[in-house]
């Protein structure tokens, strides 16, 4: 079910962006009058397919891009009568509008999933300080374990996420102005100094990064929900029961329980529970599902928790627009710093993914539900955009980087120079492929 769930999800992500994308390059082409011969999501051999008007809409069996073909002198002869609407026959600055389209099509579908995603309501974790390193950047600041954390240069920061949002956008202004809660309700304002480049790497966390760990809420280990046919189900495990140990562990909260299910990916699990008032002796075989330990099983999440802990994140359409626009901005500036520095090496390229990692985590998001799945959605769609703008021929970055110098110069780029820096375009392509392919699988391994 989880391979199912993830080739699914990934050829929903993957259809929803390429229609989105080529629909943006169709409409702007119908708009200033150049005929469109197809419309195709996919590559490849042809599975299904119809005609409205004078355009052919299909759909292809490789579900990894799509194309609008449009008419054109330079692949194909067209008849004179049809001339006037051939793409190659418009100005520089339409077939500039018609290319910028598709990639500018999927920034405004982000932009439209994160205003639904804000209007509906996203659930979060209060940003509250656990353990303070000794040595690290909060120690220093006089920040300590307890605190919340209410904003970063005047930014709210009302959950764990959007605090590591704020902290990297605003990273490149220093010094850091954090406003903090402490437990005793007095007002905190302290400024950071950063030693080292957080995006040199990412992974590591913005909380291990300034030295501290955010707070977790402990939950009892309670079943709320059993899977049918899981392993939990066929280890006899139900609704209410409560996990005391496991292997000779005590397990405390929630936490402990799914940390001996990770930690034994094969074998089974003796656990001692508490039903009622019985206490019974269980065996526990976690399955593996793409190589991960799944017991089958949800917690029961205490009243308390949602008062003391949980935040929803919930705006008025107005605000949930302007809020989206800001955000796919912001995310939009930093994919171009994270670009960059790949570019001149102060970032690794190991953080490039590919196919499998966009279907894995596509399926992990589409599990959790469907607010974590359309934001991932969004910021997909703006990684997409991104790729298409950049200057690399064969992608639409490279044409407008053509027709910029054509609008510069008066005259277009000769076919020899187009031809020649399309094989450098194709290689570059390739290259990117290939180490994304190769993440993927070092990933998987």
């Amino acid at each position: 079910m989880g391979f199912l769930t993830a080739l699914l999800s990934f050829i929903v992500t993957i259809g929803i962006l390429v229609t989105i994308h080529e629909y943006g390059h169709y409409w702007v082409a119908k708009k200033l009058n150049v005929k469109v011969l197809r419309f195709s999501i996919g590559f490849g051999k042809v599975i299904k397919s119809f005609q409205r008007g004078e355009t052919e809409f299909a759909l292809c069996a490789i579900p990894l891009g799509g194309y609008v073909k449009m008419l054109d002198e330079q692949e194909g002869k067209v008849a004179a009568f049809e001339q006037h609407r051939a793409f190659n026959r418009k100005s520089v600055y339409q077939r500039f509008a018609i290319v910028a389209a598709g990639p500018i099509a999927n920034f405004l579908l982000a932009i439209f999933l994160y205003t639904f995603v804000f209007i509906i309501g996203v659930n979060g974790i209060k940003p509250v300080v656990g353990t303070v390193n000794s040595s690290g950047i909060f120690s220093e600041s006089g920040l300590q374990t307890g605190d919340v954390l209410l904003s970063i240069n005047n930014a709210p920061t009302p959950s764990i996420s959007e605090f590591s949002i704020q902290f990297i956008q605003a990273i490149e202004n220093e010094p850091l102005t954090i406003q903090a809660l402490s437990s005793q309700s007095n007002l905190k304002t302290v400024e950071l100094s950063l030693t080292n480049d957080f995006l040199a790497d990412p992974e590591q966390g913005v909380d291990h990064y300034l030295g501290f760990e955010f707070a977790k809420p402990t939950i009892p280990a309670i079943i709320d929900q059993v899977v049918p046919n899981s392993a939990a189900s066929k280890a006899g495990l139900q609704s209410g029961d409560k996990v005391l140990m496991a292997n000779t562990r005590p397990i405390h909260n929630w936490q402990d329980f799914v940390q001996i299910i990770q930690t034994k990916p094969v074998g089974s699990i003796n656990l001692s529970i508490k039903r009622n008032d019985s206490y019974l002796d269980l065996v526990l075989t976690p399955k593996l599902v793409n190589n991960l330990p799944k017991a089958g099983v949800s917690v029961k999440i205490p009243k308390d928790f949602l008062t003391n802990w949980q935040v929803l994140i919930q705006k008025n359409p107005l605000d949930a627009l302007s809020s989206a626009t800001d955000k796919v901005y912001q995310l939009t500036l930093l994919n171009l710093k994270m670009i960059k520095k790949m570019i001149i090496g102060e970032t690794s390229i190991d953080q490039i993914g590919g196919p499998v990692s966009i279907a894995n985590y596509a399926g992990k998001t589409a599990e959790v539900g469907l607010v974590p799945f359309l934001s991932f959605l969004a910021l997909i769609s703006i990684g997409l955009g991104l790729l298409n703008l950049l200057p690399i021929p064969l992608l639409d970055g490279g044409h407008l980087f053509f027709y910029l110098i054509e609008m510069i110069k008066g005259s277009a780029v000769s076919d020899t120079t187009q031809q020649i820096l399309a094989k450098l375009g194709l290689f570059v392509i390739l290259s990117l492929t290939f180490i994304a392919l190769y993440n993927d699988l070092t990933r998987l391994l």
